[in-house]
């Protein structure tokens, strides 16, 4: 699975059909992409402006209410009618209410912005005036009215039906004031300056951009108090409610069920919002050509690149991935003939047929060289155990060192009748019938017969410790290598100890092969005496410190299996030696490594 997707990765058709998309249709793609951004952009930010803009002139008009509702409540005329009752007492209630009512009808005659009206501060001792201006209804029983009242402090606030059905048609923004006398600062009476509907729809109505947008001024109650499409259902405020309750928002969000662009421009202190929400639908529609063209330049491309693709990979990459193919396969065959698919394409002459002439070749030469190197390490094998036969005949030699033993016996000299018999099993077990793989058992007897004459040779005790484990014991294992380990591990490492001296031998089966590790509890080694031991360029015995079995260990364990198998040194001054040996598990009854 993992070669599948490498071989998808490197594959040269992907390779151009990615440079492909890198040359054409990524800067293509990254153009529309900015041009639909910025166009998106340049309409969002137009929209917003317009809101803005909207919601300061709008602001700018109802400080001019305010300030003109102050004109009013400073004029000479209200300050007399609205005295507290006096001008009502001397005139009469019938007489002081036509006075009021023609006076406010003056004031709203000469003003078209908005409707004003004039309340006293007790409405219930004017029946005649309140009736005429404001119907049978007890004002001072009305909350905003009792606010005002009570409290004196300024508000706006929407009027509608609920409030007086034959006032109110739809929601009014009003302005409600409570007025008093500049001489003594009592209160006088109550003013609301009423702004006219059609006067919202001159500053709304303009910003109004898609056909579908929709307008509306909220109070900060959620009261819709204009909208454009004429609907004032507060559920429509209320679904705005969060981003109501920040003074300025501009994002896109779902309004209606539809994905919506929300703009909110907060006036008068945040008193009251404008709000725009556009579809996005709407929004998009300027761009919507410029997205079909890309989508279209798009679409011949990708369409450009299968052709592209196409014709790459029948030309070229098709002819190039069978030839990986089959290259593969005479590796897993060891380059044999054999293997060599016949393939039409040898016949091509452009750089393809090449290649596969090339390959052709390349194989049957290699094949030729691999027989020959095969036919030379089995000659020069069998060479070095001709020459090993003809410096030493075994039979004379166990002959002879019997010979010696039974006479030792006879003269009744145990220790030199040990020794020879100890070296005839040596040589025995080294030898090994000509052969170089022995089994791990046969290796620790002949370990065991070298020890036993080092004993006898250095009169003295050479404390062994093995740790072999039993599942290893008939495993196959090249001859020699351990007894030059250990002979190291005497001479270099518990040489001068004593009877101090020890060396353990263990042996495990790990999941890598065969590991043995022999440690000696000797003087150790700095690390550049240790890096020296298997360097192969270190050539003479000196620079090896005495460690030539070591390396020619290390490299018969290289030469045969590669990497990683081979030696390890492990040691500190003072602190002891382990070679750690790594011997790859052959198939039970192998006797031949000769390839």
């Amino acid at each position: 699975m993992n070669e599948r997707r490498s071989r998808f990765q490197l594959s040269m058709r992907y390779r151009f059909m990615f440079v492909f998309f890198i040359l054409t249709v990524l800067p293509f793609v990254l153009v529309g992409y900015i041009a639909l951004s910025k166009s998106e952009k340049t309409i969002r930010s137009s929209n917003l402006d317009s809101v803005v803009q909207a919601s300061k002139n709008l602001d700018h008009f109802l400080r001019y209410v305010l300030n003109e509702q102050d004109k009013i409540m400073a004029s000479d005329e209200t300050q007399e009618l609205l005295d507290g009752g006096k001008l009502a007492a001397q005139l009469g209630e019938i007489p002081y209410a036509n006075k009021l009512s023609a006076y406010t009808d003056t004031l709203n005659y000469a003003n078209k912005l908005f409707k004003i009206r004039l309340f006293p501060l007790e409405p219930s001792r004017y029946p005649a005036y309140m009736k005429s201006v404001y119907g049978p209804a007890e004002l001072e029983q009305v909350p905003w009215f009792a606010e005002i009242v009570t409290k004196g402090r300024f508000f706006w606030k929407v009027f509608g039906p609920a409030d007086h059905p034959s006032l109110y048609v739809q929601p009014t923004l009003g302005s409600v004031k409570r007025l008093h006398s500049l001489k003594t600062f009592q209160p006088t009476g109550v003013a609301v300056m009423e702004i006219r509907p059609a006067m919202l729809a001159e500053f709304i109505d303009p910003v109004k951009q898609f056909d579908n947008q929709r307008l509306m001024l909220v109070h900060k109650d959620q009261a819709i108090i204009y909208s454009t499409d004429g609907s004032y259902d507060g559920k429509d405020a209320e679904e705005l409610e969060r981003e109501l309750s920040v003074p300025f928002v501009s994002k896109t969000m779902k309004y209606a069920g539809t994905e919506s662009l929300v703009n909110v421009s907060a006036l008068l202190g945040g008193e009251l919002k404008l709000v725009s929400v556009v579809p996005m639908k709407d929004l998009n529609n300027p761009v919507a050509v410029l997205n079909k063209l890309t989508i279209a330049f798009l679409v011949f491309y990708f369409l450009m690149s299968l052709a592209l693709a196409w014709y790459i990979t029948v030309k070229y990459t098709s002819p190039i991935s069978s030839l990986v193919r089959q290259m593969k396969i005479l590796a897993r065959n060891q380059f044999n003939e054999a293997a060599l698919a016949n393939s039409n394409w040898v016949k091509r002459s452009d750089e393809v047929g090449w290649l596969y002439r090339g390959m052709s070749h390349m194989v049957s030469e290699i094949h030729k060289l691999l027989e020959e190197t095969r036919e030379f390490e089995k000659r020069k094998k069998q060479l070095e155990f001709q020459v090993l036969n003809y410096q030493i005949n075994p039979h004379f030699l166990y002959n002879t060192l019997d010979t010696i033993r039974w006479k030792a016996e006879a003269h009744q000299v145990a220790e030199i009748s040990e020794m020879v018999s100890s070296l005839s099993s040596l040589f025995r077990l080294s030898l090994n019938g000509g052969r170089e793989l022995t089994t791990v058992r046969r290796e620790l007897e002949l370990l065991k017969s070298y020890i036993q004459i080092e004993k006898v040779r250095q009169s003295s005790l050479v404390r062994m410790m093995y740790r072999i484990e039993e599942d290893i014991m008939e495993l196959p294992l090249i001859r020699l290598i351990l007894q030059p380990l250990v002979e190291n591990a005497i001479r270099h490492g518990i040489a001068g100890k004593g009877d101090a001296g020890i060396i353990i031998i263990q042996g495990t089966l790990e999941e890598d092969g065969i590991c043995f590790r022999i440690t000696d509890n000797g003087a150790g080694m700095a690390e550049d005496v240790r890096d020296r031991l298997l360097d192969p360029s270190a050539e003479s015995r000196q620079d090896r410190e005495g460690g030539l079995g070591l390396i020619n260990v290390h490299e018969r364990l290289r030469h045969y299996f590669g990497e990683p198998y081979g030696l390890d040194i492990q040691s500190e001054p003072g602190r002891g030696t382990t070679v750690i040996l790594l011997h790859p598990r052959l198939p039970d009854n192998t006797t031949e490594i000769d390839r």
